[in-house]
């Protein structure tokens, strides 16, 4: 009895050869639909089986950068196909009485994947705190393998690293500082395509169906910065995260280091003040991000800018 192995997720593989090792939080799921029978009049099920599954893996993860930098790979802001080989997800196993075993050691876990869709979801950042980027991956049937194996144990590959984090940075709002940023974030609105057929249980078929692109913005200043409640057209709006550094802290403004997500077109739209006593009204500004035409896209994106 008792507790005899734990495992630790140690980090998400990408077909690349990219190893994803910091991660806040990882929950492979199955996502499974249930069947379950009844004879007529019997309040007991006799019958048990499975409609479907639509596993995926989300996770959240501090290393913004690296992560957008291969869904740039695909030529999109939003989505990356993973195909080209396994994405695994390595549990590392803990040691009774001990750490870790080593990397190089033969019972660690492995889980994998052969197709599926990495997708971020959100990136946020709060004064002083980390920045994250939340993504999921979705597990794709590829007409022979499960879509989420466990191919059991193994020794790990990649290498290990906490070497990126990022923080709040300022935002510019129609080529002017909005100043006392207290949050942002933006969310991509990504809708997937999930398709199967002829009664397969898993789903062959992932794609991006849509985006709606909704960043929003908290302050400290002017009551809604003076849009008014109807809000105002975008013309131009940067949003920026702070690259920290090692044993120091920030990078200097000038060093392409950090990141910058731009939109010029979309509504500003003024959602909250919020104040009371004594203390400082805050704001929160809604921007609904649009593409300017069909040829092009809502946002763009920049790993490795300066702040200007």
């Amino acid at each position: 009895m008792g507790v005899n192995n734990l495992y630790y997720l140690g980090g998400i593989l990408l077909p690349s050869g990219t190893l994803i090792s910091q991660i806040n939080s990882g929950t492979p799921a199955t996502n499974t639909d249930g069947l379950t029978g009844y004879a007529s009049g019997l309040p007991y099920p006799l019958f048990r089986s499975i409609r479907a599954q639509q596993p995926d893996v989300p996770f959240t993860s501090p290393a913004v950068g690296s992560i957008l930098t291969e869904i740039l790979t695909s030529g999109t802001y939003y989505a990356l196909g993973l195909s080209s080989s396994n994405t695994d997800l390595f549990y590392r196993q803990g040691q009774n009485l001990g750490f870790r075993y080593a990397d190089g050691a033969s019972q660690h876990e492995r889980l994998r994947m052969t197709r599926g869709l990495l997708f971020w979801q959100t990136i946020s950042a709060t004064h002083r705190q980390d920045a994250e980027i939340s993504c999921r991956i979705i597990a794709a049937y590829d007409g022979t393998n499960a879509a989420i194996q466990q191919v059991g144990t193994g020794t790990l590959s990649g290498t290990p690293a906490a070497s990126e984090f990022y923080t709040l940075g300022p935002v510019k709002l129609g080529g002017s500082w909005l100043g006392g940023e207290q949050s942002w974030s933006l969310a991509s609105g990504l809708q997937p395509e999930q398709v199967g057929a002829a009664g397969e249980t898993a789903d062959s078929f992932i794609g991006a169906k849509m985006t709606d692109d909704i960043a929003t913005i908290n302050f400290i200043g002017k009551p809604w910065a003076g849009y008014g409640i109807s809000g105002s057209a975008i013309t131009s709006i940067i949003l920026y995260l702070r690259r920290k550094t090692v044993d120091g802290h920030n990078v200097p403004d000038a060093t392409a280091s950090h990141i910058k997500i731009t939109s010029a077109y979309g509504q500003i739209l003024p959602e909250s003040a919020d104040g009371g006593g004594n203390d400082p009204a805050t704001s929160t500004l809604r921007l609904a991000l649009r593409a300017a035409n069909s040829a092009s896209v809502p946002i763009a994106i920049t790993v490795g800018s300066a702040i200007t």
